[in-house]
């Protein structure tokens, strides 16, 4: 049952490689839920192998997904460490908007915190996905904006590698990993990371320390496997400045406020072949991370996330058809300001058809999606249950070899989280769930030498969910409305050079209520990425990447009354030298050192009425690693 991904989808990734000819058998997952799919999907899904990540000299996730195409990240420390990810135009509310998988499993928890993105070791990452757009029937709840599916490296042969790191602001990281798969189908993983980092703003160390082992049986007609992972993850949180402030010392704070957290994951999953036709996934999962620290007083932060997930992939006739289940239970409990005891669980049933229609070469997809949710206010002894159900339509029509056109229209959905819950307009108990209407329409063109996509969309809010930073509550929005571009090219110029490039245009409008007409704050209208991979000779390659970040307006001003944040941009390298086991990388994020904020919003609480949030300077990185 396993196909091959389309060149289309394979090769149009941001950053590039020097190794393109291993992403030939590349599979995606985020399309379809599923190692496989073909360029019948109505949707644009990129590709970020670990070879391209290498090439790049990244340090975390946040460095690889910032050149990206359509993704733009709000970092308040500055250090990639706590970062919101933004797909099609949202500002504040990003964290909710854009769903974090790992192996196709949730990330995001029902909290306003983002996806904690430390809780991959980037060496652990054998590709990471980008999949452009809204995808509510697939994924259900706040895969509105799009879907970022990172895949861990699978158990293989007898092999190991370990690392050691040193760099700016006494950044030192350490990894370890071994693999190795056994003749009668057993195999085992290993990996662990340790990382310190004082971090370029006072008062923003970082320790993070992660165990991760993964043991599997291979059988005849299937796997079965279990993961086992241990994190601690400590963080000190730098505060705000003003405009004063940040002119007298960029890197002061005068913030006490750190979080730790423990967290233990335990997976327990199932490939199993039914028919020659038919296959079964399924995994359980339980996520319990305990949280501790200072957030304006003493805090704590219990989350225990269970989920189960099964689906079923197999053919009828001519038609692919996906049917799945998902069940999440969250129990959240948090101590200090604004406490609460709260339990949220999601059941979901979900069904796709992709199937050829009319002609050769196009192809119909249809799914729908029923959620039902039921939040349970414990300590007030207050119930509320709310369904949903949302449905898809696509078409894709290959014009011939080289070209692809597709057109998509996809609705969303995403319930209010347990911190949203706790602070309310007088006389709601709960807020109404936000809904999308996503429509895309696309383009690929592919040949040996070149790739390009282009992207046109338009998504359609209600009920959208937002922090009402004047009134101090959350609630609904009325009607909003974001249109855009997205464009995204490679070139290969020779075996040894390689250019990509990709831009992206946001029309983010507040369609009704006191705003109507003003832009969405925190969203740049323009964004363009530029890099270069050139390999010098058989051991030496280097790496380039620029990334321009329009004008946007500072986020919390709906009214659009203050002067926008000026664009800007980063430009960040890496050289890496190989040698039969050995290779070593210098990477340098911020190469000339450039100042602008990795954060801002508009505050009337301080001096000058912005809060600063500096982005840190220019960092250098030394890694050096051993494969065995």
């Amino acid at each position: 049952m396993k196909t091959t991904l389309s060149l289309s989808a394979a090769l149009l990734a941001a950053q590039p490689a020097y190794a393109q000819e291993t992403e030939l058998d590349t599979v995606i997952v985020s399309a379809t839920r599923f190692e496989e799919s073909s360029n019948s999907t109505p949707t644009v899904v990129n590709v970020v192998t670990a070879e391209q990540i290498a090439a790049s000299g990244a340090n975390n996730i946040a460095d690889v997904l910032r050149t990206q195409p359509g993704i733009h990240l709000r970092d308040a420390a500055g250090n990639g460490n706590r970062v919101a990810i933004s797909m099609r135009g949202f500002g504040q509310n990003s964290a909710n908007n854009v769903l974090v998988l790992v192996n196709g499993r949730r990330l995001n928890n029902q909290t306003l915190e983002a996806p904690n993105l430390n809780l991959i070791a980037l060496g652990d990452v054998e590709r990471i996905e980008v999949m452009q757009g809204s995808a509510g029937t697939l994924y259900g709840d706040q895969a509105v904006g799009g879907v970022i599916n990172i895949i861990t490296k699978p158990i293989t042969d007898a092999q190991g590698r370990v690392t050691a790191g040193r760099g700016s602001d006494d950044r030192e990281q350490y990894t370890l990993s071994y693999s190795r798969g056994f003749d009668n189908g057993f195999g085992i993983r290993l990996s662990s990371e340790s990382a310190h980092a004082d971090n370029y703003r006072d008062h923003s160390a970082t320790d993070f320390n992660n165990l991760f082992t993964e043991i599997e049986k291979v059988y005849d007609s299937g796997r079965v496997f279990l993961e086992l992972q241990k994190t601690e993850d400590d963080v000190e949180l730098p505060n705000h400045l003003s405009a004063a402030q940040k002119q007298a010392d960029r890197r002061q704070s005068t913030s006490s406020d750190f979080l730790n957290y423990d967290s233990d994951v335990t997976v327990l999953g199932l490939e199993q072949d039914l028919s020659d036709t038919w296959q079964l996934l399924g995994e359980y999962s339980l996520r319990d991370t305990d949280g501790k620290g200072i957030l304006f007083s003493n805090y704590t932060q219990d989350t225990r996330v269970e989920s189960f997930t099964p689906r079923m992939l197999g053919q009828v006739g001519d038609a692919e058809i996906t049917l799945g289940y998902d069940r999440h239970s969250t129990d959240y409990v948090r101590g200090g300001f604004s406490p609460q005891t709260r339990k949220q669980t999601v059941n979901a049933l979900y069904a796709r058809a992709q199937m050829p229609l009319l002609t050769d070469g196009l192809q119909l997809t249809v799914g729908g999606r029923d959620s039902r949710v039921k939040d349970r206010d414990i300590r007030n002894s207050v119930d509320n249950s709310q369904s949903r159900f949302v449905k898809e339509i696509g078409l894709s029509y290959q014009l011939n070899d080289e070209q692809r056109v597709f057109l998509r229209r996809d609705e969303s959905f995403r319930h209010a989280n347990m911190d949203e819950l706790a602070a309310l307009p007088s006389g709601k108990t709960f807020l109404e769930p936000q809904e999308g209407t996503s429509l895309e329409l696309g383009w690929e063109w592919n040949q040996t030498a070149t790739q390009i996509q282009a992207t046109v969309f338009q998504l359609d809010l209600d009920n959208e969910i937002k922090y009402n930073a004047a009134a101090f509550v959350n609630d609904n929005l009325e009607e909003s409305r974001r249109r855009g571009l997205i464009l995204n090219a490679a070139h290969r110029y020779s075996s040894a050079l390689q250019l990509t490039a990709n831009y992206s245009f946001t029309d983010s409008e507040i369609k009704a209520g006191t705003y109507a007409g003003n832009e969405v704050p925190y969203v740049p209208n323009h964004s363009a990425t530029v890099a270069l991979d050139y390999q010098l000779n058989t051991s030496t390659n280097l790496y380039v990447d620029a990334k321009y970040t329009g004008t946007q307006f500072l986020d919390d001003d709906e009214a659009n009354a203050l002067d926008k944040i000026g664009g800007y941009t980063v430009v960040n390298t890496n050289l890496r030298w190989k040698m039969q086991e050995w290779d070593a990388s210098l990477r340098i994020n911020n190469l000339f050192d450039k100042e602008y904020d990795a954060y801002a919003l508009a505050a009337s609480w301080v001096s000058g009425g912005v809060a600063h949030y500096p982005a840190a300077g220019r960092q250098v990185m030394l890694t050096l690693g051993y494969s065995f």
